[in-house]
Parts: C-alpha cells; sequence; structure tokens
C-alpha cells in the first residue's frame, strides 16, 4: 500500500512523504521532490506532485512492474488505470463503465509522470529519455480559422504529447453581479479586495496582476499599464477600472506601502520568509481557494477575465475594443473563448430580434 503522510519540518512549513507499506519511503519519488522545493516550487504544487507520483506507484505494484520498466505501452497502460483503477489487465468489462477521472486529471497526472521521468534522465543517470518519446512534432497551420490563402500559408511545427488524452471543451463559467458581490464582502483585507477588483473590472489574467508597478496606475484617467503580458499583445496595453477601485488602491498604498517597505510592486508578500518580495501566482490561487469555502462560490481568477469580457460585450463594447482591453492578438480568440452570453441575454436578443421581425412581417 503507497500513502502520502504530511510532515511539518523546522520552519513550521507543511511537506509530504510519498510511503511505500506505510513506513518506507519512495527514494526515486522523494528525490524528485525535494528536487522541486528546491527550484522554489509552491508548497501545493508539491502536495499533488506526491498524490499523482503516489498514484503511479499504485499502478507498478498492481501490475508487478518496476518503474525502470517504463515504455509508452506501460504508460498507456496506467492511462487505462486511471480510468478505471479497478481493471488489473486482464478483466475486461462487457459494458461501459463511467471513468473514474476526468480527461483533464488524466492529463495532469501522466504529464507529471513524464516530468518524473526527465529528471531521473538528466539528473540521476536514468537511460531512458522518456519525454523525447512522447513528444512527437507536426505541422499545423498559424492560426485556428482558415484564412483565404491558406492552402500557400505557411505551417510551423508544433511538439504534441502523443499520450495526450483529448479533452471535451468545457463550457466556461462566469461570475454574476450578485457572486462578485459576496465575493468582494469575503475579502478579508483592502487587498484581498483589491486584486479582485482589478481582475474583475480591468480583465487582468492572474500573472499580469503579479507584475504590476505602483507607477503603472493612472489616478487621474483610471487607467492601469499591463507592461508584462504571457503574450506579446498583451504586453504595455492600457486597461481602466472604476473610480471606486481607484480609490481603493489609493487606501492600499497608504496602508501596506509604507517607509518599511522597500519594493516597486503592487502586491507582496506580508509576512513569511518572502516577506516583502512579490506575491506568486499559488497566493492568488489560494485567495480564490479561500474565498470560494466562505461564500460557496466555486471561481477562479480566469473566470473573472471572462466575465469580464462577457459584461464588456453585453454592455456594447464591439469586440475590437475587447480585443485590445484583453490583450489577445487575434479577435476570433475574443468571441469564440472569451464572450460567454447568458442565457437571459440570448432570451432578451431573441426577443427583440422576433419583435423586429413581427413588425417587418406586418409593414409588407
Amino acid at each position: 500500500m503507497v500513502i502520502v503522510r504530511e510532515v511539518v519540518i523546522p520552519s513550521g512549513e507543511k511537506r509530504w512523504i510519498v510511503l511505500a507499506n506505510e513506513i518506507e519511503p519512495v527514494i526515486p519519488i522523494m528525490k524528485y521532490i525535494k528536487y522541486l522545493d528546491s527550484l522554489g516550487k509552491a508548497p501545493n504544487t508539491l502536495k499533488s506532485y506526491c498524490y499523482h507520483l503516489k498514484l503511479y506507484w499504485e499502478f507498478l505494484l498492481s501490475h508487478d512492474k518496476s518503474y525502470k520498466e517504463v515504455d509508452l505501452n506501460l504508460l498507456a497502460s496506467f492511462i487505462g488505470w486511471l480510468r478505471m483503477p479497478q481493471q488489473n489487465g486482464k478483466v475486461k468489462y462487457l459494458y461501459g463503465e463511467k471513468a473514474k477521472r476526468r480527461e483533464r486529471s488524466i492529463n495532469i497526472i501522466v504529464s507529471c509522470v513524464i516530468n518524473f521521468y526527465d529528471y531521473l534522465m538528466r539528473l540521476d543517470g536514468f537511460k531512458k529519455d522518456l519525454k523525447t518519446k512522447v513528444m512527437k512534432e507536426i505541422k499545423v497551420h498559424k492560426h485556428s480559422y482558415k484564412s483565404f490563402l491558406n492552402h500557400i500559408s505557411d505551417k510551423q511545427l508544433q511538439t504534441m504529447n502523443v499520450l495526450k488524452v483529448k479533452e471535451p471543451r468545457r463550457k466556461i463559467k462566469t461570475v454574476t453581479e450578485e457572486q462578485i458581490t459576496q465575493i468582494q464582502k469575503a475579502c478579508k483585507t483592502i487587498r484581498d479586495q483589491l486584486i479582485i477588483r482589478i481582475m474583475y473590472e480591468g480583465g487582468l489574467r492572474a500573472s499580469e496582476v503579479i507584475n504590476l508597478w505602483i507607477e503603472d496606475f493612472n489616478i487621474n484617467d483610471h487607467s492601469i499599464l499591463v507592461r508584462k503580458s504571457k503574450t506579446v499583445a498583451g504586453e504595455n496595453r492600457k486597461v481602466y477600472v472604476s473610480k471606486e477601485t481607484m480609490n481603493v488602491f489609493q487606501d492600499y498604498i497608504i496602508d501596506y506601502h509604507t517607509d518599511e517597505v522597500d519594493t516597486n510592486f503592487v502586491f507582496f508578500n506580508l509576512s513569511g520568509k518572502n516577506k516583502g518580495k512579490p506575491i506568486q501566482y499559488w497566493t492568488i490561487q489560494s485567495l480564490m481557494r479561500r474565498i470560494g469555502k466562505k461564500t460557496g462560490i466555486d471561481f477562479s481568477a480566469h473566470m473573472l477575465r471572462h466575465t469580464c469580457a462577457t459584461n464588456l460585450h453585453e454592455h456594447g463594447m464591439d469586440a475590437s475594443s475587447i480585443q485590445k482591453f484583453l490583450g489577445h492578438a487575434y479577435v476570433q480568440t475574443t468571441l469564440q473563448m472569451y464572450v460567454h452570453p447568458s442565457d437571459e441575454t440570448i432570451r432578451k436578443n431573441w426577443e427583440s430580434a422576433m419583435k423586429k421581425q413581427i413588425g417587418d412581417l406586418y409593414d409588407n
């Protein structure tokens, strides 16, 4: 039996150990986890990797395999086992059974296992280059849509994981006005409230919020300059927030950026060994989870960004302006992935169209 046990290190922080037979540390896994810890990975990431690799070790034990016997066939069997853990490789179901894990969860677990073997190959003398074997290059179009001269356009190579399970396209959820009010009321500090406001009104990504400087805020026109983004199109764009949010920003600066604080970043760690340094992505994730538990609202940073785009569209902002506001390279991305009209909006638009149609019929 393989288990994950929580321990507290001398600094007071939590860590996790993967144990075989409930007492023996699984050395290869723990070497990898220690390596990730030395790279400064977030505690929640370390915990997730421990549980992912625990599953892989359980699979190996149930199939009488050593981790050194890995190949593409073994990983393919692991994917099947993740779908149906009760299968031992000999029993086959006559009737369809619902998978125990979603495709996205399976892909995350398998990716963790592949990275584990990549570490072993590079730093621990393992002979098999598994990561190279599971990746292949295919020719793809530069855009998701086909242009007029698509047949003569250049194609580029893209690396794809041959073991990646196709994930069904998920319907992106948005946050209602009532929910955002509950979320803001649940914020413990003015810092938390400011983070939520910026992402909800300005449509910023979490990574963009992390990199904001004080001088990026223009109080006069209620704008924020997004200097650094994950995409070229998103860099150095200007977004706007409400007057109330800019007032919250000014109050936050007065309360938090005191003479003792020596940083230009707007959001920084308030305590711990990284006190005074810029917050990390997992800090915002933790904030979302904390508020979600308090309010019962399941939301994420990216859901706030989607909500921002949808609200702008429903209040009459044209697609090209929303594209620039969000920092997308192509307007198709904005329309296809970020604008999600609600059922109520669709109904109102339908009623409006039907009234015009009926009116035209009577006029004729």
